[in-house]
């Protein structure tokens, strides 16, 4: 496979995206610091190879994820998979808990990666999204209720998340009944933003949606529940959710496709 991957630097897309690579696929990183992999012991291998390419740009400019994406495709053999898994560092604040800067990251980032994407391809890419548990209504009543205090303090970088959630939902033509958490914020997602896409929804048809359970750097255990609507889940490793794209989503991909799947233990 020929993957495109958004948000890989470190993280879940970092974890993914090296499973991917050592199981003989090439993956295009674009990255806004093309030095990210120097000194990596574990990915230098892959660029010195070549199935590693980096190319340098920010998920926040649309032109550089243009660019980003004309140059996987510029030898003629088409993305097959496109991970994006963007996410920033967040800070804790007193007034608001834990925010991310700016506000609207993943948000933006998925606006632009859909934006660049030919609508009309006869083959479209298979994407992965990464979110996150609890963002929309439905998935935080199966949150346990001892983990909603923290949730509480992620209020922020999930309004982001829950952006992202809604430019999937439309694009991919889910059932409207199936919203129920309104628009988001308009910083997290402007009034209008149908028209970047086309102004019609329902062209999406390859995606899944994952969200991970509270995330720990913990260990690859490969042992986790996966599905929708599960409840209780507390928390999951970022090396298992990484496990679950590159050995689960992506290898059985008719059981995940259009589907929003929590991770966790």
């Amino acid at each position: 496979m020929k993957v495109l991957a958004i948000g890989a630097s470190r993280n879940i897309g970092y974890f993914a995206a090296l499973n991917l690579l050592r199981a003989g696929n090439t993956i295009i990183f674009q990255l806004r610091n093309i030095s990210a992999f120097d000194q990596d012991a574990d990915m230098e291998p892959f660029v010195e190879s070549g199935h590693a390419r980096l190319v340098k740009g920010d998920a926040l400019v649309e032109d550089d994820v243009r660019a980003a994406w004309t140059d996987a495709n510029a030898d003629g053999v088409p993305v097959d998979v496109v991970l994006l898994s963007v996410g920033g560092t967040p800070k804790f604040t007193l007034s608001k808990g834990f925010v991310i800067n700016p506000p609207n990251l993943c948000t933006t980032s998925l606006l632009n990666l859909l934006s660049v994407i030919p609508h009309d391809l006869p083959t479209q890419p298979k994407i992965v999204a990464v979110t996150s548990n609890g963002v929309t209504a439905d998935s935080h009543k199966s949150i346990p209720f001892l983990a909603k205090g923290f949730y509480s303090l992620i209020s922020v970088p999930h309004a982001d998340k829950l952006g992202m959630e809604k430019v999937i939902h439309w694009s991919a033509g889910w059932s409207e009944d199936s919203w129920k958490d309104g628009d988001p914020e308009a910083h997290i997602l402007p009034r209008g933003w149908e028209a970047r896409l086309g102004g019609r929804g329902g062209w999406l048809k390859s995606i899944v949606v994952v969200r991970p359970a509270i995330l720990t750097d913990g260990e690859e255990a490969a042992k986790y529940k996966a599905g929708e609507d599960l409840s209780g889940l507390w928390t999951v490793s970022r090396k298992d959710v990484a496990h679950f794209i590159s050995n689960d989503v992506l290898r059985n991909w008719s059981k995940w496709e259009g589907k929003a799947v929590s991770v966790g233990y």
